[in-house]
């Protein structure tokens, strides 16, 4: 027998970029405002507990990973924070750069 070695390709391992990070919040702010209009519309009032229980249903299943594989306890109380204000308001809450 011989022993071998493997080897995985470590590229799609990266972690997000700051700027990633701030273009997904960005766009977790429009999909809460899209989402105040939707619930809205039937006939919901867009509360931060039906915007919270919404969450997943409007941003394809919640905050996307930010380290390989997983998304931090921070940041998906970050990308969830930044849906939820916009989904009451009615309006995109734009992150700081």
């Amino acid at each position: 027998m011989s022993a071998g070695v493997l080897v995985l390709p470590v590229s799609s391992c990266s972690m997000m970029s700051e700027g990633q990070k701030v273009e997904e919040l960005r766009r977790a702010g429009e999909r809460g405002a899209e989402a105040h209009f939707a619930l809205l519309a039937e006939y919901k009032l867009p509360t931060p507990d039906e915007c919270l229980n919404n969450y997943s249903r409007f941003t394809e299943g919640g905050a996307p990973p930010d380290e390989p594989y997983s998304a931090t306890p921070d940041w998906i109380s970050l990308h969830g924070g930044y849906f939820v204000d916009s989904c009451v308001a009615g309006k995109p809450r734009v992150p700081n750069k």
